[in-house]
């Protein structure tokens, strides 16, 4: 590794490791691995019960009765009532259980059905508004949507038109989830609650939510992330049958679509519900935070001094700065590193034959390059 991020940055041969990691956006090789295994711990919630690995990750009961050997006295037998615990099931347990998807037939008429999207956001607004004036005015319109606060408190809130003019509303807070799933548990709570009104079994009920992929999974194929909403939301619309789902845009000015908003960010504060498990969506999150998160803690201990009086951040993924020409991240480089052509980095080492002036006559310094005449 340290040969591959030598190669990606020109540096001296005196620059520290740590450094290294740091301009290149590459963690450490133990970083690596746990991010890896992270990976495959969220890979393992997506399994179906069916499936031979995730038979194994489930925990296995001790015997009820113990078991000895014949030919071992019974007083040197130790009987643990533990379980050893495999290293797959050890990266299993890296993340929270969820909800395991099931293996459901991928729906062959969502390719004929027309895009949720065909026009530009400002298009598409002012094509709703016309349309949603010629509704017949017993038509059930449905607009649900869903929040993520900056705590991470996912939340969903729908409102129900007739004849332009609501006529109920809900929300609710979800567990550990991301917004897909709140737009789902959305739509399917605003479904409900359009089912129990009266009269509703004869009516057409509209579904209109701002977002293109749950909007998607609702009449095609459900995602493996709160499979169980979008099954049940299927199979409510299939009984009813006259339930179609639209994509409106967000933050159009769209009264139900605003409406439902506003509700869906009040009740990011009300409780988390007790028990609630996580969603996918919210464990893969997990699964891409965390190993940031660890690649900062370990930059904020292992960062050296010129770089803290810098307060410079470690981030993964390609820097900003190998996007300069290669000359000039040189000089960037060895500027913070305090490692190139200096006359204090000769003399720490003991270049007896190196020129510490440069030829403008300065002292050769690690910011002399940007105020050298020459």
């Amino acid at each position: 590794m340290n040969q591959a991020m030598r190669a990606i940055l020109p540096v001296w041969k005196t620059t520290p490791t740590a450094i290294l990691h740091r301009e290149s956006g590459i963690p450490p090789i133990d970083q690596l691995l746990e991010a890896k295994r992270l990976r495959f711990s969220a890979r393992l919630k997506s399994l179906d019960e069916a499936h031979p690995l995730a038979g194994r990750t489930r925990p296995r009961r001790p015997p009820d009765r113990p078991t000895y050997h014949d030919l071992i006295k019974r007083r040197y037998q130790i009987q643990t009532k533990s379980v050893f615990r495999t290293r797959l099931r050890r990266t299993d347990e890296l993340l929270a259980p969820c909800a395991r998807p099931k293996l459901v037939q991928r729906c062959s008429h969502q390719e004929q059905m027309p895009p949720l999207q065909m026009a530009s956001k400002e298009k598409s607004t002012g094509a709703f508004l016309h349309w949603v004036e010629r509704l017949d005015p017993l038509t059930l319109v449905v607009y649900s949507d869903g929040s993520l606060s900056s705590e991470g408190a996912a939340s969903y809130g729908f409102t129900i038109h007739q004849n332009n003019v609501p006529i109920f509303d809900g929300s609710g807070r979800l567990g550990p989830a991301e917004v897909f799933d709140a737009e789902a548990t959305g739509a399917l709570e605003g479904l409900k609650a359009a089912l129990n009104l009266q009269g509703s079994a004869a009516q057409t009920i509209f579904i209109c939510l701002d977002n293109l992929a749950a909007a998607t999974c609702l009449r095609g194929t459900p995602s493996d992330s709160s499979q169980d909403v979008f099954l049940e939301f299927q199979a409510l619309a299939a009984s009813h049958g006259a339930t179609q789902v639209l994509w409106v845009p967000g933050h159009s000015d769209i009264p139900g679509n605003e409406q439902a908003d506003k509700l869906a960010k009040a009740a990011s504060s009300l409780l988390e519900p007790e028990g609630a498990q996580p969603t996918l969506a919210y464990l893969r999150r997990i699964a891409r935070q965390k190993p940031k998160e660890a690649f900062e803690t370990w930059w904020s201990t292992s960062a050296p001094e010129q770089y803290k009086r810098l307060n410079l951040k470690a981030t993964t993924g390609c820097p900003p700065e190998l996007t300069l020409p290669r000359a000039a991240l040189h000089h960037l480089l060895a500027a913070r590193s305090l490692h190139g052509d200096f006359a204090a980095y000769h003399e720490r080492f003991d270049h007896g034959d190196a020129r510490l002036v440069c030829s403008c006559g300065r002292r050769k310094a690690p910011d002399h390059i940007f105020y050298c005449r020459k």
